[in-house]
């Protein structure tokens, strides 16, 4: 009688963890991805809250008055910090899971890449305005330190 021959369906631990080894720009635009993943709700999210509590002052057409000065920032506090959460969010998400080697540089380079890439689309749609460059100023840093709190939260193999 024959014996059947079986595959083998699970890898046993010697043939490694199962995980791809990924190089440093494959994080980087994971961490890109992250951002916007994460960026684009909660900018609505944050929008939507900020209109809310201008209270519709910025829609009105007239004189620059506090009331709409006061909404303008409401909605630029808004936007700046939806964008701030998600830098941190996408920098913590390259930080903990990526390979070895992966850390802090690979999380606020994929800041500097969505920063980029945000820039470029708001030039293309709006025209060059500088303002734009704020972008940069709070992705960069945000998503490094999303990418330290990750590392300090990534799993260390046992000695």
């Amino acid at each position: 009688m024959n014996a059947k021959r079986r595959l083998p369906l699970v890898q046993s631990a010697a043939e490694g963890d199962g995980d791809p080894k990924r190089s440093g720009w494959q994080w980087v635009a994971f961490g890109t991805i992250a951002i916007f993943v994460l960026w684009l709700p909660l900018s609505a999210l944050a929008l939507r809250l900020a209109a809310r509590v201008a209270g519709g002052a910025a829609a009105t057409s007239g004189p620059v008055g506090p009331e709409t000065a006061s909404s303008a920032a409401a909605l630029l506090g808004a936007s700046l910090l939806a964008l701030a959460l998600s830098a941190l969010g996408g920098g913590f998400t390259v930080g903990r899971w990526g390979g070895e080697g992966v850390g802090v540089r690979e999380a606020a380079l994929g800041g500097l890449m969505a920063a980029l890439v945000a820039i470029t689309a708001s030039w293309l749609s709006y025209g060059i305005a500088l303002s734009a460059l704020f972008i940069v100023i709070v992705a960069v840093p945000f998503a490094g330190l999303g990418g330290k709190l990750g590392v300090s939260r990534r799993h260390r193999p046992s000695k």
